[in-house]
């Protein structure tokens, strides 16, 4: 910028630091944005674009936003990739200071936003980093606003989807990765990075529910031996075996980089990051945001209105809870102790009267997990101690409660629970009651605390009570008896009077300020009062901003304490939430054993049963891994099937998150992922459609299935021709079954009702069917599963729900006639055992229903001589042949 002002010059030196993000420069009491940041704020915020220096030849364009409003601008660029750099004033503006020291005090991404108007409460917000170390891929996931923090590593062998799976799983608001990355970034996320360091936010792929910003960062982020000194000056240990990481250079790597990037954005060491643990994929069933979405468990960001299991489960009483319910619900056990000793918790959760006793203290604690964060960031307000000290003084109540359960987990909640006294009791003797939010305001710390401070404001109002005795004396020596004594931030005290009595002005009044209709003056001795007065509550500020850090650095040192305390809190938060769910809705324990027995008797969909107008109707399941261990299941459209089949999938992984489930009964086996193909999407940015992402989901499946997988199939090959669909469709299904290294237990829903014949040969097979009566053309779907195999899905009948015209369903309806009276030319014995065979090989019969009926009513014209035949005969056999062509 040219012939650029002190100020403005100041402003390109602090840009300068800070290229990639737009910087919020504080001026008074606004944020300012110059040049090509306020180009940006304009037209991304809806705010007016300005200039400064508009007279000379190159304006400065210029837009700013309200400092004390600033959060839901800031909030708005966050969510849209940018990074936000906040310029803050360094020092006290003074009458004698030409230009304040301004610096950055913090700059805020979409994966370490802390502030709770940038951040969902009940929601994660989680910083991802990836590095690949020769043949093993290393992630990070750290929540930089409670200082939660995992790493795990996977093979280089698994590849991209693999590490989507667990991105997803995690969905984190950024992920940061080095140029190295790019192309594995661009292929695995579908995403177009553009040139240069932090990338900013790029839109994932229709099909993903994830989009962070993908931020690429300098190598040197990830470089080893840095980044091990990193971590272990950082957790103060002298290696980092202790937390699983010992020789795990790829995920040391993408810890260092998660790390080393908090604390440079929030310009702090952040303490409160005080662990990390290193996730065992083995210890997890396995959740890919496609399952977590065909089975509807989080809400969609944005305004989807679709309920979603979280709207059944979640009536939580704190934001730590919530988020630790989510967390077990993405993350469901593996190991059968582990599971039972939550659901042990539960059931001795399960007295009402107690349990409501135990919620409703929770209902008094505030989120320690986020204040403990804001505490070792620098970020705590006045109110936040105020909360932390009501918290705590929750936690003796709490206890004794808690005695009164008899509970494993319950006693270890208990004993992680620490209620501070001697942190309690400073708060309370020394911060306000209701004090304002900001430690820059004065009324922070309570009159009595402090000596100095007292005698500060007492000097402060005795100085404000003499002005005030100023403007009753000068309106009686003066005569004037409009003339008021006023404050301005500019001009300080000063004496007004209107123009009309100017006449009446002494000779001892200093003129300090012209008005339109009035003139302000000054005199020696409200001069020294304003300096007396202005002197102590400067001083008083000053000593108010030094009692307040002190008092949050003697709390930042119980961080670990809060820490363990905001942890037993949020657990304890999800057990009597499972229990209070339980009791309302009539779930009930399920047993969870290591053998492969799925028994549900009575089962309920959470979701359906919860939000429906309807009474449900219970179905029972039971899968193995030898007699039953494919269910192939036919039926009505409408009747069901997909609600079940998502249904067994819910109910396994609420008992393995350790909550009770919607059942008469539940036997339920350890399963270590589910995996799920359901419904139809496609995918046009990549070019692929409905049926090859259809077909390339089935693949994953059947490479990747275990003998403990649970797999959920529903109407596989629709979207192609119907017999290369029934093809596809019966060699899955065989493979499913056969493969001696999968044998999955599977749900596999279908209209192919060809499929049913499976079950007449596979020893695994069984055949089930969704019920509904039909009279007089009217259906009735039953939504009960039975035994046995459905003769039609009355497709025709929900066309007639829906609406269609009724020339359209009679069509349809003669049509199917014909179709279904021929069916048996086509399928006959030897076309059956063609088409067996053909499935075997992966090949699709050539031949249609049309061409088998028309060939059908040729081939009866072959049989018959014509000059043999009558005048009445051939009429007769023209009408019944043309009747049977389509």
């Amino acid at each position: 910028m040219e012939n650029a002002t002190p100020m403005l010059r100041q402003y390109l030196d602090i840009k300068k630091s800070h290229p990639d993000a737009l910087l919020f420069f504080r001026l008074g009491d606004f944020y300012e944005l110059f040049d090509e940041d306020a180009i940006i704020g304009s037209r991304e915020l809806g705010i007016t674009l300005t200039a400064r220096q508009k007279d000379s030849a190159r304006p400065i364009p210029m837009c700013g936003v309200p400092y004390h409003s600033a959060s839901g601008y800031i909030a708005k660029l966050v969510k849209r990739g940018y990074r936000v750099a906040i310029c803050e004033q360094a020092e006290p503006a003074g009458k004698s200071t030409k230009l304040v020291r301004r610096e950055v005090v913090r700059v805020i991404t979409p994966g370490t936003a802390v502030d709770s108007q940038l951040i969902a409460d009940r929601e994660a917000c989680i910083l991802a980093a990836i590095f690949r170390e020769r043949e093993c891929f290393g992630l990070a996931f750290l929540d930089v606003s409670t200082g939660d923090f995992f790493a795990t590593e996977i093979a280089a062998a698994d590849g991209k989807r693999t590490v989507r799976e667990i991105v997803d799983n995690f969905s984190p608001r950024e992920l940061l990765f080095s140029s190295h990355l790019d192309a594995f970034i661009a292929e695995t996320f579908q995403v177009s990075l553009p040139d240069g360091l932090f990338s900013g936010s790029t839109s994932g792929s229709p099909n993903s529910a994830l989009s962070p910003a993908f931020t690429r960062v300098e190598s040197t982020y990830f470089e080893f031996g840095a980044g091990l000194r990193l971590l272990t000056e950082h957790f103060g240990t002298s290696s980092l075996a202790g937390f699983g990481l010992d020789g795990r250079r790829a995920a040391t790597a993408a810890s260092a980089a998660c790390l080393r990037y908090a604390r440079e954005t929030q310009k702090s060491a952040a303490d409160h990051i005080s662990s990390i643990r290193y996730l065992d994929l083995a210890d997890q069933m396995v959740l890919d945001g496609l399952t977590l979405r065909n089975l509807d468990i989080f809400p969609e960001r944005g305004d989807s209105p679709r309920r979603c299991l979280l709207d059944v489960l979640d009536e939580t009483i704190t934001a730590m809870g919530a988020r630790l319910l989510r967390a077990w619900i993405s993350r469901p056990l593996v190991k059968v102790d582990e599971i039972d000793t939550r659901l042990s918790a539960v059931e001795a959760l399960g007295d009402s009267i107690l349990r409501s006793a135990v919620r409703s203290e929770l209902k008094e604690m505030s989120d320690l997990e986020r204040l403990a964060g804001r505490l070792n960031l620098g970020s705590a307000s006045p109110r936040d101690l105020v909360a932390l000290s009501r918290s705590l003084a929750v936690i003796p109540r709490l206890c004794k409660r808690l005695s009164e359960i008899e509970s494993e987990l319950i006693r270890l909640v208990a004993q992680a629970l620490a209620d501070l006294p001697d942190l309690r009791q400073l708060i309370s003797d020394s911060i306000a009651d209701d004090p304002p939010n900001s430690a820059n305001e004065s009324g922070v710390i309570r009159d009595g605390f402090n000596s100095d401070l007292d005698q500060l404001r007492l000097l402060a109002r005795e100085g404000k009570q003499a002005i005030a005795a100023i403007e009753e004396k000068e309106r009686r020596q003066t005569g004037i008896n409009s003339l008021k004594v006023r404050y301005n931030n500019v001009f300080g005290y000063c004496i007004e009077v209107p123009r009309t009595q100017l006449s009446k002005v002494p000779e001892n009044y200093e003129r300090k300020q012209t008005l339109a209709n009035a003139e302000r003056y000054t005199t020696r001795e409200l001069k020294e009062l304003e300096q007396r007065v202005t002197g102590a509550e400067e001083s008083a500020l000053r000593l108010e901003a030094e009692l307040f850090a002190g008092i949050v650095e003697t709390a930042r040192r119980a961080t670990p304490q809060i820490q363990n305390t905001a942890k037993a809190i949020a657990t304890l938060d999800v057990l009597a939430n499972f229990a209070d769910v339980a009791a309302r809705r009539r779930y009930v324990r399920p047993k969870i054993h290591d053998g492969d027995e799925l028994n549900i008797r009575g089962g309920r969909h959470p979701i359906v049963e919860a939000f429906t107008q309807e009474r449900f109707v219970p179905n029972g399941t039971f899968l193995n891994n030898t007699s039953d261990r494919l269910l192939i299941i036919t039926g009505a459209n409408m009747g069901g099937k997909s609600t079940l089949l998502r249904q067994v999938a819910l109910i396994q992984i609420l008992g393995q998150a350790g909550c009770f489930v919607p059942a008469e009964s539940a036997v339920l086996p350890i399963v270590d992922r589910i995996w799920t193909r359901v419904g139809a999407s496609d995918d046009l940015a990549s070019g692929r459609s409905t049926f090859m992402v259809e077909m390339t989901e089935t693949a994953t499946i059947l490479h990747n299935a275990t003998d403990r997988s649970l797999v959920i199939l529903d109407e596989i090959g629709r979207g192609t021709s119907t017999f290369d669909g029934l093809s596809i469709a019966w060699a899955v299904a065989e493979y499913l079954h056969e493969s001696s290294r999968h044998r999955a237990k599977t749900l596999f829903a279908t209209h192919y009702h060809e499929l049913t014949e499976l079950a007449e040969h596979l020893e695994g097979a069984r055949n089930y069917q969704m019920a509904a009566s039909e009279n007089e053309g009217q259906v009735v779907f039953l939504h009960k599963m039975v035994e046995g195999k459905a003769s039609k899905s009355y497709g025709i009948a929900v066309a007639r729900l829906a609406g269609l015209p009724a020339d359209v369903i009679a069509r349809a309806e003669d049509v199917l006639q014909r179709l279904e009276k021929y069916e048996l030319a086509v399928f006959s014995e030897n076309a059956r055992n063609a088409f067996s065979a053909a499935a075997g090989r992966n090949a699709a019969i050539q031949f249609s229903l049309f061409e088998a009926t028309n060939r059908s009513a040729v081939e009866e014209l072959l049989k018959y001589d014509p000059e043999s035949l009558t005048d009445a005969e051939c009429r007769e056999l023209l009408t019944r042949v043309r009747k049977r062509l389509i």
